[in-house]
Order: C-alpha cells, then structure tokens, then sequence
C-alpha cells in the first residue's frame, strides 16, 4: 500500500547575509466553480524548484492570523522556499469529504504555474482543525505531499497511499484539543507504518537548552524509512507556540523536519539513521558519549542553571548558578532495569575545572525517587582526570525504570565525565570478616537481623531471627547446609553449622 522513494537531508543555516525578502499577496483560484482565496509569501527572485509549504488556520480563523502567528516569512527567506496560507470556507475546514482536497490540489498547481514549485517538495501543516486538516490531506493525497507537519489537532489513519513522515506538535495543557487522546492517535500512524516500538526520547528538548518545556519523541525504523515524531510543550494551550525562551519556535523546528523527505529524494542526502535507545536495560546506554549524549538527560532545578553536550567524546557540564541541593543540577539516565538482591558495579571517570564534590545516587525515575543506595555516594573531583567506582546491592524489589544521577549542583565551574558503567557483580567480600574464626555459637534471643555471610567473607544476604531456637531452620530455608557467619547491627559475629 505504502511506496516512498529516497529520502533525504539539507541543512539550513540562518546566516547574517542580505537575503532577497518578499511580501505576502492576496490570491484567488477557482475550485469547483467557487472562488477560494489565499496568501501567498514567495521570497524576492524565487528560484525554480523550491519547496512549497502550505499551513492552514483553526476553526474560526483565517488566513492573516496563521500568516501572523506562525512568521514564516524570515526562515523562507532564507531556505527559498513558498509558503502559502489558505482560508477555508466559513473560517472551517472539509476534514471529511474532498471539498478542501480538491483546494490543496488546486493551489499546489497554481505555485508550479507561478513559481515552478518542486512538486516532490511539497508540505502541509496546519493548527487546530488547520492540523485536522493535515491528516486528512495524508489520508487523500499521501502521493502528492512529501511530509505534514500539524499542530495541536489530531486525526486517524485512514489508507494513505504511502507511507507519511509526520511531526505532530501539542501542548499538554491544551482545553481545545486534548493532549492524551490526539497522542494515542498519532501512535494509530506509529503501528500503522510499523515504526520501531522503542522511541528515542529527548527531554528537555533542544537538549543544549536545559530550561525548554519542549520534548521530542522520534520513532524510526517505519515503513520505507519515514519518521514519526512527537514534540509535546509541557504546559502549553491551545495555541502556536513561538517561545524560544522557554521553548521552541514551532515553524522552524517544522521546516527543519519536513526539508528532510522528497517524494523522489531529488538533490537531497539520506538522513542518519535514528539511534534507538533500548528501555528496562541492564546496563548504562552510551557511557562513552561517543557521538552524542542521546540517552541522557540534563535537569535543572530551583535556581540552578547549567548547560551540557557531548564533545570529543565526554560528558562536559557547565554549570553557572548552584542550587540549594545537589539534585538541582542532575545529569541522569533512566530505563535502567535492577534485579531484587543482584549486586552492581557503578564506576565513571571525571575531571573539574577546580576541586569539588560530586554526588552520585541510584534511585527511583518516579516520585517519591527513593534512593537504592544505603547512603548517596560523595566523591571529590580533582582538576586530573580520575576513575571512581562503588558497589551497591538493590534490596528493594526489581525496578525496570530506575536511574542513575550524577548530581553536580554543589559547585560551579566545569565538570567532564566519561566511561560510565553500570553493570552486575559478584557480592564483596568483607575484609573485617575474611580470615577471621570467631567461635562457633547461637545467636542472641531478642528479635535482629543479621548479615550472614560465607567462610571467605562473600556477603550471602540477610535473615531476621527473633529466637536463637529458629536459626538452624532459617539459615537451612534461605542458604541451605553449611557454615555460616552471621553478624549483628552491633558487629558482635558467631559462626552457625546448618546440617
């Protein structure tokens, strides 16, 4: 059902050059014997073969309040290419008959006869029932449109005729069209095109901008190699969101997308592959930061503030403002799967612009984020690159999304990290129990629990005892027959003979 052809990846670089700028026209075609207007913006000396993006407004609406909301003109200026801002009838779009398709068609046509448009190059996006729209555009003329782009309104797959690259733009907060619900929708088009059901996940989103309320979802490995992504504004409404401050400029982040596919791969570059990040792993993805920090994320709390990247193969933070925790500034990865009873390996190298603390936890993804580590590992960072290592037993039950967090919000300055692990390991030994014979005796009567341990001193576990009578059956139960050392809170140690 699906077919697509090359794919492909240019790269748009605003540049503080004279560009040659245009200005919006008013415009009108005849569509089923009815006038239908639009505006259109086309850069000053457009060139032949460009790419077309057409974006529709909300219901209720229209044209001039998209153009205006969206502020196209300045990123088209530089990419050359022609966008174009329709009205639909009545401020509203036919989002189930072939009314507004037959619209679309129509003006794709009027751009190649006025601009020579790329006809392989052609996007649809649109807000609100603007996005609605999109989808439906997918559905009835998936081969005419190489990627749609929609924002804030959502829509079912219906047989495209191929496979669709889509990034779906949505604010958590919206009242007009709900978040959760057009999210599950979008996923009807994830399984539909049998996308990868690991998706990468990019939180905070750009990851170089640690306050955005933006993240990113990717899934890759679809049907002919498309992409479907998810970039959600936490605390967003029902509107276009424009906010670099806080988050993202939604037209850009569109055209840095959707300038990816062509319907022929014409004078485009495959793209990279997406890296898939495995989740309830049981070891730390991408220690080595060898390309990328794909995997990690960078937080900040409170009045923290810090900026972090992979560069030459290292973690570097930097970190401008402390909090009043060391939390508040927290390089982490999570999915992390921990095995009840299993002993782990944590070890890492890092180096600091000057000397200071470093926290290192292994904890909960989720609140209330309890830590699985009997107290929070302190390491003093020098300005000489160093290994560091600790070993820690997960005692609480199997957690499939833990993490691990380096929690650098102490100190300012520079702080670089590389080669983290995390991995299984046998239980240590106890160097104040290995080559020590203490008598062979019984426990004491008041109810304890004791750390049992082998002759060699491996730590074995821990069993409660509440009267000497029931040690034998308890020690028998839990480790079977043999010699056991025990040792109290108190580090008062008996050896015990199971038979």
């Amino acid at each position: 059902m699906f077919g697509f052809k090359n794919l492909g990846k240019v790269v748009l670089a605003f540049a503080s050059v004279a560009l040659l700028t245009g200005h919006a026209v008013a415009d009108n075609i005849t569509v089923d014997g009815k006038s239908r207007s639009m505006l259109v913006y086309a850069p000053s000396g457009i060139e032949k073969n460009r790419p077309l993006i057409i974006q529709m407004h909300g219901m209720n609406q229209d044209a001039p309040y998209q153009k205006n909301a969206a502020k196209w003109e300045s990123i088209a200026d530089t990419a050359r290419f022609v966008v174009v801002f329709p009205n639909g009838e009545n401020k509203a779009w036919d989002i189930g008959g072939n009314k507004d398709i037959n619209f679309i068609k129509a003006i794709i046509n009027e751009m190649f006869n006025k601009y020579g448009i790329d006809k392989n190059r052609v996007y649809v996006s649109g807000f609100s029932m603007g996005g609605m729209m999109s989808y439906h555009v997918a559905n009835k003329m998936g081969d005419q449109i190489a990627a749609i782009a929609p924002v804030s309104g959502g829509g079912g797959v219906n047989s495209p005729k191929r496979a669709m690259p889509i990034m779906h733009t949505h604010g958590t907060t919206d009242d007009v069209v709900n978040y959760n619900s057009t999210v599950n929708t979008l996923k009807g088009w994830v399984n539909a095109q049998k996308c990868s059901s690991n998706s990468q996940k990019i939180k905070p989103y750009p990851s170089t901008k640690p306050g955005s309320a933006a993240s990113l979802e990717i899934w890759s490995g679809c049907t002919d190699g498309v992409e479907v992504r998810l970039l959600t504004i936490d605390g967003k409404g029902h509107w276009y969101s424009m906010d670099e401050a806080v988050s993202v400029n939604t037209s850009v982040e569109i055209w840095n997308f959707v300038k990816n596919y062509s319907l022929d791969g014409s004078s485009i570059t495959p793209p990279a592959p997406a890296i898939v990040v495995p989740t309830n792993r049981e070891e730390v993805f991408n220690g080595g930061f060898d390309s990328s920090a794909v995997a990690w994320d960078l937080q900040t709390h409170g009045d923290a503030q810090a900026t972090g990247d992979a560069k030459d193969g290292k973690y570097k933070l930097d970190i401008s403002a402390i909090g009043t925790q060391n939390y508040q500034v927290q390089l982490i990865q999570h999915d992390l799967r921990l095995v009840k009873d299993q002993w782990y390996e944590v070890s890492f190298d890092a180096v600091a612009s000057a000397a200071r603390t470093l926290e290192v936890n292994v904890e909960q993804h989720t609140d209330p984020w309890a830590s699985y580590l009997k107290e929070k590992q302190n390491f003093e960072i020098g300005t000489d690159t160093k290994n560091f290592k600790f070993k820690f037993q997960m005692t609480a039950a199997t957690d499939t999304n833990s993490r691990l967090s380096f929690n650098a919000g102490a100190a300012t300055g520079s702080l670089t990290l590389d080669n983290v692990v995390l991995k299984k390991t046998d239980a240590p030994t106890d160097p104040e129990l290995t080559g020590i014979a203490p008598k062979m005796g019984s426990v004491v009567t008041a109810t304890a629990e004791y750390a049992v341990y082998s002759l060699s001193g491996k730590r074995l576990g821990t069993v409660k005892i509440r009267h000497a009578t029931e040690t034998e059956t308890l020690l028998k139960a839990k480790f079977g027959k043999g010699v056991y050392m025990l040792r109290s809170e108190n580090g008062k140690k008996t050896l015990f003979h199971v038979k």
